[in-house]
């Protein structure tokens, strides 16, 4: 329970200093960052957001991987799926904010 408090947080819990909006503060394990980094990166060479989503979270290589990548395939680590864990529809979430905000 524990964990999923602490997979909330770092989606939810938005903060306000000097006035401006600050997002959650992310304590993610670095196999996480690595895997979210690796195949964001390949969105300056035209992947999209959702393409990297798909990525990030594949068990397998998607069949149009090798269509548009420029990088090879990275397959999951057991450290990223089980930080994963029992909810991944929130490690969507949590992924989502780190790309967007770049883990701040």
């Amino acid at each position: 329970m524990e964990e999923l408090k602490q997979k909330v947080n770092e989606v939810y819990n938005w903060t306000v200093e000097d006035g401006k909006p600050q997002p959650p503060k992310q304590n993610l394990p670095q196999a996480v960052k690595d895997r979210a980094d690796y195949f964001w990166e390949m969105a300056e060479d035209g992947m999209t957001f959702m393409g990297a989503m798909e990525c990030i979270f594949a068990d397998e290589k998607p069949t149009d991987y090798d269509l548009g990548s420029t990088k090879d395939w990275l397959p999951k680590s057991k450290e990223f799926d089980d930080w994963v864990g029992y909810s991944p529809s929130m490690a969507r979430v949590i992924i989502a904010v780190y790309l967007i905000y770049r883990g701040n």
